[in-house]
């Protein structure tokens, strides 16, 4: 077995919260731009497995 095939799998989730309905209807929100971030975050540290 290879060392990568060794490494356990990490798994997360991302959870984002807006606190008021305000801009909800926009096409882009704070909604998106927390995701976007989380995203971003998780993909900067899939070598980490």
């Amino acid at each position: 077995m290879t060392a990568e095939a060794k490494r356990e799998r990490v798994r997360c989730a991302i959870y984002t919260r807006k606190s008021t309905d305000e801009n909800l209807g926009l096409d882009f929100n704070s909604l998106d731009a927390q995701r976007e971030a989380a995203e971003a975050h998780i993909a900067s540290q899939r070598g980490e497995g």
